[in-house]
């Protein structure tokens, strides 16, 4: 579950995932940096149930994406330079919501397990992308994208 020097390597991926490319109109869209701390993960979690509930979700499905959404950015943390902020973008649109996280890690496997086992509901896929290292942000630019859809 790695990817570097500019590939992306899918984690898990279901093409009847429709993945939005750009926010529309009637888009629910969330942005926001927090520090990357353990202590602000919830933060996270809380956005993307409310972002899941904006796309027409349930409470159960609402809470598998909220434990997603906490396990696969707690991952991302332990990775993290220290002191750096993670920024995520949440879309939600009918019985769909895009998550991607972007943040500076060091070396090591990029993460996005966890991602079916907490949302046994919902389709599901995950993306994860590193670049090299760049010396002036002092780490890894690594972008994780994470998408759920209702079935129909």
């Amino acid at each position: 579950m790695r990817a570097d020097r500019g590939r992306v390597r899918h984690l898990r991926s279901d093409p009847a995932v429709p993945v939005p490319e750009a926010a529309e109109a009637d888009d629910t869209v969330v942005t926001v940096r927090i520090p990357a701390t353990p202590e602000r993960l919830p933060t996270l979690g809380a956005l993307a149930a409310a972002t899941a509930v904006a796309a027409g979700f349930g409470a159960g499905e609402c809470g598998e994406l909220r434990d997603a959404v906490h396990r696969v950015a707690a991952a991302l943390l332990t990775r993290t330079v220290p002191g750096s902020a993670v920024d995520g973008t949440l879309t939600g649109r009918a019985g769909t919501v895009l998550v991607r996280l972007q943040a500076v890690t060091r070396a090591g496997p990029v993460p996005g397990h966890a991602v079916g086992a907490a949302t046994p509901s919902l389709t599901h896929s995950a993306a994860a992308f590193r670049a090299p290292f760049d010396g002036a942000a002092g780490g890894h630019p690594t972008v994780v994208d994470l998408c759920w859809a209702r079935p129909e």
